[in-house]
C-alpha cells in the first residue's frame, strides 16, 4: 500500500466525484481508489455468515475522504445518490459497502426503514450490520423518533433472523441515549423479539440489558423476572450474563427468581 499523500488523495476523490451521476463509472473509480490503497485482502464475514465479500484493508483516512466527497455530492443530487448507493452495495467489497451506507444516510428519512430491511438480507459482515444500525438507523432515530420505534417493532416482530439482528443492534445503539421516559419501549420491544441464542443478535441483546441495568435497574430487573417467570427460552442464561450490572437489591431479586425458576 502506498503512503497517503493528501494532495494525491484529494485528486483521486475528485475523480470519483466527477462520475457521481454515472453509477457504473462511479463504482469503477471507487474500486480503483480502494484497490490503490489496499494493504491486505481477506474474506469479510461474521460468525455464522457465508458471504463472499472481500475486505481490502483500506486505511480509515482514505475512507473518510471518500465518504466526505460522496456525502457532499449526495446533498446536491439525491437521485444520483440513491443509484450510487445501490451499485456500491452490490459490490462484494466491504469498503465499497461502507461507502454505500454513508450514502444511505442522505436518503429521505421515511425511506430508510425499507432500504435497511432490504440490505440486511445480504449483509455478510458484522461490521456492515453495526454500521447500518449506527448510521442510517441512528439518523432515523434522531430525525423521527416515532418512526424509529415503529421500524424496530416491525423488524423484531418479523421473526426474520436478519431483521431481528439489525433491530437488536439498533436498540443497542439507542438504549444509552434515549430519554428515560422511552426506556419502557425498550423492554416492550425485547419482549416482542424472538429470543436469540447466538451471534450478533445475542451479543446485542446482552449489551442492551447491561446498559438498561445501569440506567434503570428496577425496570430492567422487572423485565428479567417476568421473562424467567414465563419460562422464556434463554431468559435464565441472559439473566446470569447481566446480573452483575445490577445493584445488590436487584441482584438478590434476580437470584431469587432464578432459584424459583430452577424449582419449576
Amino acid at each position: 500500500m502506498p503512503a497517503i499523500d493528501p494532495s494525491r488523495l484529494e485528486k483521486q476523490v475528485a475523480g470519483v466525484m466527477e462520475a457521481f451521476a454515472e453509477p457504473s463509472r462511479l463504482r469503477s473509480r471507487c474500486l480503483d481508489v480502494l484497490e490503490f490503497y489496499a494493504s491486505r485482502v481477506r474474506l469479510s464475514g461474521g460468525e455464522g455468515r457465508t458471504g463472499a465479500g472481500r475486505s481490502l484493508g483500506v486505511p480509515a483516512a482514505v475512507l473518510r475522504e471518500l465518504e466526505r466527497g460522496l456525502r457532499a455530492s449526495a446533498a446536491a443530487d439525491s437521485h444520483a445518490a440513491a443509484m450510487a448507493a445501490e451499485i456500491l452495495w452490490a459490490t462484494a467489497v466491504q469498503e465499497a459497502r461502507l461507502l454505500a451506507i454513508a450514502l444511505l444516510e442522505r436518503q429521505p428519512v421515511d425511506e430508510l426503514p425499507s432500504w435497511v430491511q432490504a440490505w440486511v438480507q445480504t449483509a455478510d459482515d458484522s461490521l456492515l450490520l453495526e454500521r447500518l444500525a449506527s448510521g442510517p438507523l441512528r439518523h432515523l432515530r434522531q430525525e423521527d423518533l416515532a418512526l424509529f420505534w415503529q421500524t424496530l417493532a416491525v423488524y423484531l416482530q418479523s421473526r426474520a433472523p436478519s431483521q431481528v439482528t439489525i433491530g437488536l443492534l439498533a436498540l443497542q445503539d439507542a438504549v444509552g441515549g434515549v430519554d428515560a421516559g422511552d426506556l419502557p419501549r425498550v423492554f416492550v420491544l425485547l419482549s416482542q423479539a424472538p429470543p436469540p441464542q447466538a451471534g450478533e443478535a445475542w451479543r446485542a441483546q446482552v449489551a442492551v440489558l447491561r446498559e438498561a441495568a445501569r440506567r434503570s435497574p428496577a425496570e430492567a430487573a422487572r423485565y428479567l423476572v417476568d421473562e424467567i417467570e414465563r419460562a422464556r427460552p434463554g431468559a435464565t442464561r441472559l439473566t446470569r450474563q447481566v446480573i452483575n450490572e445490577f445493584p445488590p437489591r436487584q441482584q438478590e431479586a434476580l437470584r431469587q427468581s432464578l432459584r424459583l425458576g430452577t424449582v419449576r
